[in-house]
């Protein structure tokens, strides 16, 4: 596979990634064709979505802009139109009143579980000829896969750096 690769294991992990590599650009593709009729676009939809896990809690710019990994312009420009749309709330803080604190809105809970019910088709014939133990395994290992790149978002190893 590659000559800096010396043992089966880094042939597999660099393969592993090359394969995720492929992933996100095939999801990005059909993302952006089920995206073409939807109100938000991807980003704007994930921004939204973030604040469904937990829609009690408030974000600020900053922490959304950390969380998302997504500079500030870009997350300021994403924010502003989902304001503009009602589909997040911005108040502000007690203390200091240049600090504005965002909430997902009841409309922006309906689009996104209208959305969500948009693409279910789609994830549907996605997964149509796993097994449900497949789907499950894979659910597990790419949970294990993202918990350990949210907490090691700055452990980067790179020898020429």
């Amino acid at each position: 596979m590659l000559e800096i690769c010396v043992n089966s294991r880094e042939q597999t992990e660099v393969g592993l990634m090359v394969q995720l590599g492929i992933i996100r650009q095939l999801m990005a593709t059909r993302e952006a064709k089920l995206f073409a009729n939807v109100s938000l676009n991807p980003s704007q939809f994930g921004v939204l979505n973030h604040f469904t896990h937990n829609p009690e809690r408030s974000w600020t710019v900053t922490e959304l802009a950390g969380v998302m990994e997504m500079n500030q312009p870009g997350i300021t420009k994403v924010v502003t139109v989902l304001l503009d749309k009602k589909l997040l709330e911005s108040g502000a803080d007690k203390e200091d009143k240049r600090r504005r604190y965002l909430k997902i809105t009841p409309q922006g809970l309906k689009l996104c579980d209208e959305i969500l019910g948009s693409l279910l088709p789609d994830i549907s014939h996605i997964f149509e000829s796993w097994e449900d133990g497949e789907i499950s395994q894979m659910h597990q290992q790419m949970e294990k896969l993202m918990r350990w790149l949210d907490e090691h978002r700055e452990d980067i190893k790179n020898v020429s750096g």
